[in-house]
Formats: C-alpha cells, sequence, structure tokens
C-alpha cells in the first residue's frame, strides 16, 4: 500500500503560523491573487492579497484557463463567471457550492505559466465533450481498475500532466495576458468541465511534500473562509502519483 492509499482522516484546517514560525517568510518573493470566497455571513467577498509565490499556494490557481466552462445547473458556465454560492454539477448527477476561487494574472512580459490543452474525447467516453485548456495543476479523476493495484479503489486522481502525449494532452504556452484560476468546495468534489471531471482544490495534494507550519499559515492567508476554523473535509478520493498517471497513460488508460 502507498502512501496515497492512506487518505488522511483528519479535516484540513488552515491555521495561522505562530510568531517566529515565518522566520525569513518576508524574503520570499511574493505575487499578487484575486480571491473570493464565502464568508461568515454566508455572503460573496472579494480581495486581493499579496501572498508567496509557492507552488503550494500556485497549484491552488492552477486548474483552469480563463474560458473553461464548467456544467452548472444554469448550464455551462465560464470559470471566470462564477463566484462563491454558485453550484456545479458534479461527477453522479449532484450539484456542490463553490465556496472559494483563486486565481492569478500573468502578463505577456513576465512569468509564462504552462497549460494543458486537452483534445475532445482524450479520455474517450470520460471526455472532455470539447477542446479544453487547463491549469498545470489540475488533477482528473480516472477509473479504471488499473487503478485498483496502485490505490486500491477503481478511482483516483491524477495530474493532467502525466498524460501529455502533444496530441490528446499537449503542453501550450498561450501567448499575451492570460489568467489561471482554481476553485474549492467544502470538500473533495469531481466538477465536471465539458464532461471531463476535475478535481477541486483539496490540500490533501500537498501532503507529499508535507503541510509544515509555515504552508498552513500561507493557506491561512489564501482560503479566509476557512479562519473561523473550517477546514476542507477529508478527502475521499485518493491520488496517482506522477509516474503511476504515466505508467495507466502508456498503457491506454
Amino acid at each position: 500500500m502507498t502512501a496515497y492509499q492512506r487518505l488522511p482522516t483528519a479535516s484540513f484546517s488552515p491555521v495561522p503560523g505562530l510568531d517566529g514560525e515565518d522566520q525569513g517568510a518576508e524574503n520570499r518573493t511574493s505575487a499578487s491573487y484575486d480571491l473570493a470566497w464565502i464568508d461568515h455571513r454566508g455572503a460573496a467577498t472579494w480581495d486581493r492579497r499579496s501572498l508567496p509565490d509557492t507552488p503550494e499556494v500556485e497549484a491552488a490557481v492552477s486548474s483552469f484557463a480563463r474560458g473553461a466552462m464548467l456544467r452548472s445547473p444554469r448550464g455551462p458556465v465560464a470559470v471566470e463567471d462564477l463566484i462563491p454560492g454558485d453550484r456545479v454539477v458534479v461527477r453522479g448527477g449532484g450539484t456542490a457550492q463553490i465556496d472559494w476561487i483563486g486565481s492569478r494574472s500573468y502578463s505577456m512580459q513576465g512569468e509564462r505559466p504552462i497549460f494543458y490543452r486537452v483534445a475532445a474525447r482524450a479520455f474517450g467516453a470520460s471526455g472532455p465533450d470539447a477542446d479544453i485548456l487547463l491549469g498545470a495543476s489540475a488533477h482528473i479523476l480516472i477509473d479504471s481498475k488499473r487503478c485498483l493495484d496502485l490505490v486500491g479503489a477503481t478511482l483516483a486522481f491524477a495530474p493532467i500532466a502525466a498524460f501529455e502525449d502533444g496530441h490528446a494532452v499537449a503542453a501550450v504556452v498561450p501567448p499575451g495576458d492570460v489568467t489561471v484560476y482554481g476553485i474549492a468546495c467544502r470538500g473533495q468534489e469531481a466538477m465536471l468541465a465539458a464532461g471531463l471531471a476535475i478535481e477541486s482544490y483539496h490540500p490533501a495534494r500537498a501532503t507529499g511534500r508535507s503541510l509544515t507550519r509555515t504552508v498552513l499559515a500561507d493557506m491561512a492567508k489564501l482560503f479566509p473562509q476557512t479562519t473561523g476554523g473550517a477546514g476542507f473535509g477529508a478527502p475521499r478520493i485518493p491520488y496517482l502519483t506522477a509516474s503511476e498517471a504515466t505508467s495507466l497513460a502508456m498503457a491506454g488508460v
């Protein structure tokens, strides 16, 4: 049994670090993030925050490119038109409320993020229904008996980057200004974007790199809706490592 099969049972609750625990944090490179969340009154709130430019923070806002269409009860909605409180359709036919949306914009003169263009039917009946552009940290849902030997279940989330083949899934760097987006719900969900099941952000992805107190302090600033003690809940679906996902891709999954 791999570490990815042993899903944490506790709720992930980002908490501010204690004084002195972020020693040297002020010397870290920062970036500007646009955040929207459901506050303690149940209302949608917006803010722009300067946060550390770390892999953990970046992963939270790097699942979708602008224009990605997510299924909602009122039909397909572009990710940039969603607001906290909206509901999205999840795998199985139910819906989940969006509690948080984060984004980061890049100008054409500066650092450039990688996207993955997923061609229509790249994953067969699992989708997508049309070409879709995903962020580098997107995790897609794999439903295959081949996952049993890897994670002990037929369902697992896998990084989209592991399926890059230059054709069905191609890495691209679009020209011009670009924006990446992330969505979080109260728990781990499999949202449908152009019919392809994609994980809502869950910090369990970071457990392989260890959720240190510094990372938790960063997460508390990134996810204001958790300041009252609310967490993300324990993840229900395990993760494949990049190498495990690549092995499935080579096997034709």
